[in-house]
């Protein structure tokens, strides 16, 4: 698969709105010690195991 630029994980993050979710998801990988494509795994994961309940 050829990634887009400014895709990660599959999605795309274009303009200030996606800028920002991307730093905040960068930032919460960073302080977890993970890939952010780990985090928005965990972070998705998470969400939909508490939507569920």
């Amino acid at each position: 698969m050829k990634k887009e630029h400014g895709q990660v994980t599959g999605v795309i993050w274009r303009g200030p709105d996606d800028l920002e979710t991307y730093q905040k998801l960068r930032r919460y990988a960073l302080k977890k010690g993970i890939s952010v494509s780990a985090a928005a795994k965990l972070i998705i994961s998470q969400t939909l195991n508490a939507i569920e309940k």
